[in-house]
């Protein structure tokens, strides 16, 4: 039997994995129904503003690999908060970029004994 942490891990992974493959509308429905996702000014809430975002990945040239670590888990009941580090990197001609470096803010919620998403928030680490 998973546990709830595993099972957490395993969403967070999933959604890496799904956005640096570009399948969007998969991605989506790892959201509540009116989940919300938060990049800089960026605010996409229900499902069909998120495909329209996440539907921007799709596109070969703007995607690359997730990376993502020191993941810290506050579960309460059927609710958790997860702050995850991340780097997205892509392969070019000389080598490997570092395109982003942040933290995920995660607010999860447990419907049907499935964790979803209900928000993310994603913050950039940028230079002083």
């Amino acid at each position: 039997m998973t546990t709830d942490e595993e099972s957490i891990r395993n969403l967070i992974g999933m959604h890496a994995q799904l956005t640096d493959d570009g399948l969007a509308d998969d991605r989506v429905n790892l959201y509540v129904k009116d989940g919300v996702f938060i990049q800089g000014e960026q605010r996409s809430e229900g499902r069909d503003e998120l495909t329209k975002t996440f539907s921007l990945g799709k596109d070969p040239a703007r995607r690359g690999k997730h990376i993502t670590s020191n993941m810290v888990i506050d579960i309460k009941g059927d609710r958790a908060e997860v702050r995850t580090d991340f780097a997205m990197v892509k392969p070019s001609p000389e080598g490997m970029n570092v395109l982003a470096i942040g933290r995920y803010y995660d607010i999860l919620e447990k419907h049907d004994g499935e964790w979803l998403y209900r928000e993310r928030k994603i913050t950039f680490l940028t230079p002083s």
